[in-house]
């Protein structure tokens, strides 16, 4: 497991029973997340886009103001922290088209972390939306630890998830050639990110579901 390791524990918490009882989870992050202690305030009349749950965690709480969102756990979440949330499509360009053609009294402020892909804030700047980024934490690299290596090298399959681009450039640095791993990645963008390491199964959504179906057809393709 390549992402931040509370997100990591998350999603194998919520694995299938099944599924679960055919792995063996090795954590070892790419990214550690790091707080931006100077991010900007948040105005009480702005709505909220948030596009990873990273950005809900390290973002102040709701207090019942609207926000956007990017996915299921990421909407389910800025809900627990006190937002108004509603979810506006599964991938960025969803998520400006819905904000672009939705008719929009407030501006906006997109809070996320400081590498981010999608050109959210510029895109709905074009369509005249009023936007800014606000940047609350940061993404730090790391190196694959000792045991992740040792792993890879090994005969015995090894499932690498991998669901962002970054951490795929980041684990298409790093990773050591085997012959027995399988990645699996959440969508073309992040597939196309872990070039030159053949992904092996790309997830027919960017959910948690469509990952572990993902990870499934990796453990019976051998």
């Amino acid at each position: 497991m390549t992402r931040p390791h509370a997100a990591a524990e998350r999603f194998m918490a919520k694995m299938p029973d099944d599924l679960k009882a055919q792995v063996s989870p090795l954590f070892s992050p790419l990214l550690t997340i790091v707080p931006v202690a100077d991010s900007q305030a948040i105005e009480a009349d702005e709505a909220a886009i948030f596009t990873s749950s990273n950005g809900v965690i390290h973002a102040p709480a709701g207090s019942g103001r609207m926000a956007y969102c990017i996915g299921t756990a990421t909407t389910e979440r800025a809900k627990q922290h006190g937002w108004s949330a509603q979810m506006a499509g599964q991938t960025a360009d969803e998520l400006v088209a819905t904000l672009t053609d939705t008719p929009m009294t407030r501006h906006l402020v997109h809070i996320r972390g400081q590498h981010t892909r999608g050109d959210v804030v510029t895109r709905l700047r074009s369509a005249g939306r009023q936007v800014r980024d606000c940047i609350v934490y940061d993404q730090v690299p790391q190196l694959l630890s000792a045991a992740a290596h040792e792993a890879l090298m090994r005969e015995e399959l090894t499932i690498v998830p991998l669901f962002s681009p970054r951490t795929a450039m980041q684990f298409a640095n790093q990773a050591p050639r085997s012959t027995s791993m399988r990645v699996v990645a959440l969508s073309s963008a992040v597939a196309d990110a872990a070039r030159p390491v053949h992904v092996d199964s790309v997830a027919v959504r960017p959910d948690a579901t469509a990952m572990y179906e993902a990870i499934r057809r990796a453990i019976c393709a051998g």
